[in-house]
């Protein structure tokens, strides 16, 4: 089975991850219609090759989630992270922020 590439950034304001499906590391797609990009860059997303469980982690620790790839947007959808409405999807890569609010 296919893994997730993380990356974490620790921030003044938290910790921000970006977790993609492997099979999309390094996809550029390109909607001319909306004048939307998606670029799955090696440069800002690669990061540690890590399997579900670790995914799972992520979504408890982070304070900003950047989901890229019907996988790991499928997971937050199915935990109650992400609206399925608010999921960008340029051709076939899915695309979603999650930002923690606590109050």
């Amino acid at each position: 089975m296919k893994g997730f590439y993380v990356r974490v950034l620790e921030l003044p304001g938290g910790v921000m991850t970006s977790i993609v499906d492997e099979e999309v590391l390094g996809v550029r797609v390109y909607d001319r219609d909306r004048g939307v990009v998606i670029d799955v860059s090696r440069e800002f997303y690669g990061g540690a090759l890590v399997g579900e469980e670790d995914v799972l982690r992520y979504f408890e620790d982070s304070d900003v989630l950047i989901l890229v790839g019907s996988r790991v947007v499928g997971m937050a959808v199915e935990r109650g992270l992400v609206n399925p409405d608010a999921v960008l999807r340029v051709g076939s890569v899915e695309y979603v922020q999650v930002v923690k609010v606590l109050y």
